[in-house]
């Protein structure tokens, strides 16, 4: 006899033939029997949990799931879509590893055709971005990008430059989603995707109060440097210990507004997502050819994007920039940045039709791998606006995300590489989160906010034995005055899958051992 349960294997084929067998099988009703006692445990918990905490009119939806087994531990609405916020790039960042494959790997090209440069961009989000920067040995700075950039050109040999090409085609040029909230265009996340990113396509802000007389203008250092753009400065340097300084983006898309006070140097930038970043880096790169020596016409058509149908043919590669996917998912997921979730549903896009990636294909083939993966129902519920989860267009519910987990956790090609991608307490949009909590149990999950919505969806898995439990909260129409309680009834949701898991891994083992 072989039974198979929950990644126990029991054989009853020991010495002592019949007897044994029948000793084999009561282990196995009695591990049966503690494993069912446990779950109604989790249940009778969590049910608890969402009478008990006030959160007004709140609708919650709540999905547990033993990835093993496909059991379903827990569910509360579970099968009403609702917006994920940044639980959507759960489904963005697993349909770019089946897509594209594990090993995929970002390619931008700086191409030189007769003394006309060709930048081929590949919807890389990364590229120059100061966090991946950061992180290499040695150090990188944006200025150093753009200098190794402008020397390769010189080092080849290329003395002078007629034009500069920017070849965003991998991507259409709908640049911003039309359902992105207007007024935070110019925040972080809500930055400009397209075909050729370049510093996360944003200018950075250093504000210092200036060493003058109090009430002077501010000093103001811009990164990357950008020679040519034009600081409206309407703020004061004053003493104290904190600046309040805000900067506003203008219709010219290198004309900037400066206001509020200046105390102290900020150490932290004031970061603001600019309008044509392609157009930007081009220039940048124009820029730093000429400090490098190389000769570059002084003209408004020096630089421009690509035509539709325009070809190359022949010339050679001087520059090549790459990002592996993987750098790509752990700053999607980890720190959940926008705009390498969008980069990952257009780029999906691209490589399924070979068009221009755009939200629509993108959105398409991560509605076909839904269906393909869960079933047609599964798809039919889910609403794909963006990558991000920034659209409140976006729906899905929460057992279509825990369902969406399991396959990933059964699917050796990616369940790793997705798993890590995903933040752990004390890292990235978890850093503040389980503060306190004696966890016994690793918890990876992805967090979501926007106004009145909240989610938390991820896996808890056993340290001893590797089971694995999938489990999605999503809370939307949140009221002002219980977004508190909702926040600490999602970490509680995890926390009581955390002791139920370490519960019942003790129990087995009792009962399989003796």
């Amino acid at each position: 006899m072989q039974v198979v349960r929950e990644g126990f294997r029991l054989i009853g084929r020991a010495a002592g033939g019949r007897s044994a067998g029948r000793a084999a099988l009561g282990a196995v009703v009695t591990m049966l029997a503690a494993t069912a006692a446990s779950g109604q445990e989790l249940a009778s918990e969590l049910r608890r949990l969402m009478q008990s905490t006030k959160v007004g009119q709140s609708k919650i939806g709540v999905s547990v799931v033993d990835t093993s087994t496909g059991e379903i531990l827990f569910a509360s609405r579970a099968d009403v879509p609702m917006i994920p916020a940044s639980n959507m790039k759960i489904l963005t960042s697993a349909a770019a590893l089946w897509t594209l494959g594990p090993e995929y790997v970002f390619r931008t090209e700086l191409r030189d055709i007769g003394g006309r440069l060709v930048l081929v961009g590949s919807g890389d989000p990364a590229l120059a971005d100061p966090e991946l920067l950061n992180q290499t040995e040695p150090k990188l700075t944006v200025e150093d990008v753009l200098n190794l950039l402008a020397e390769s050109v010189s080092k080849a040999g290329v003395g002078e430059v007629s034009e500069l090409v920017l070849d965003d085609r991998v991507f259409d040029r709908n640049y911003v989603h039309p359902t992105w909230p207007t007024n935070q265009l110019d925040k972080w996340y809500c930055a400009e995707v397209s075909g050729i990113n370049f510093h996360t396509n944003l200018l950075a802000f250093y504000p210092r109060p200036s060493k003058g007389s109090a009430k002077a203008a501010p000093m103001i250092r811009v990164q990357p440097e950008v020679p040519w753009i034009d600081i409206e400065n309407r703020a004061k340097s004053v003493n104290g210990e904190r600046n309040t300084v805000s900067v506003l983006r203008t219709q010219d898309p290198f004309r900037f507004r400066f206001t509020g006070e200046v105390a102290v140097p900020s150490a932290v930038p004031i970061e603001v997502a600019i309008t044509e970043p392609t157009e930007l880096f081009g220039r940048l790169i124009v820029d730093r050819l000429r400090k490098a020596g190389v000769s570059v016409p002084d003209s408004a058509s020096t630089v421009r994007l690509v035509r539709p149908e325009e070809e190359f043919v022949g010339g050679r590669t001087i520059a090549v920039v790459t990002t592996p996917l993987s750098d790509v998912l752990k700053r999607c997921n980890t720190d959940s940045y926008n705009l390498y979730a969008e980069c990952l549903i257009k780029t999906i896009g691209h490589s399924a039709t070979n068009m221009p990636g755009s939200w629509e294909n993108g959105g398409k083939v991560m509605l076909m791998l839904l269906s393909e993966k869960l079933g047609p129902g599964y798809a039919a519920s889910t609403r794909v606006a963006d990558g991000s989860g920034m659209s409140r267009d976006n729906a899905v519910s929460p057992e279509t995300l825990t369902r969406w987990l399991t396959t990933i956790s059964r699917d050796r090609t990616i369940a790793d590489a997705f798993v890590s991608s995903l933040a752990k307490p004390g890292e990235g949009t978890l850093k503040r989160r389980f503060l306190g909590a004696k966890l016994k149990c690793d918890i990876r999950a992805k967090s979501g906010y926007i106004n009145q919505v909240r989610s938390l969806s991820g896996y808890v898995t056993n340290r001893d034995t590797g089971e694995r439990i999938a489990v999605s909260f999503i809370a939307n129409d949140i009221p002002g005055d219980v977004h508190g309680n909702v926040f600490d009834l999602a970490e509680d949701v995890f926390r009581a899958v955390d002791s139920h898991l370490a519960r019942r891994a003790a129990k087995q083992g009792t009962a399989v051992g003796g």
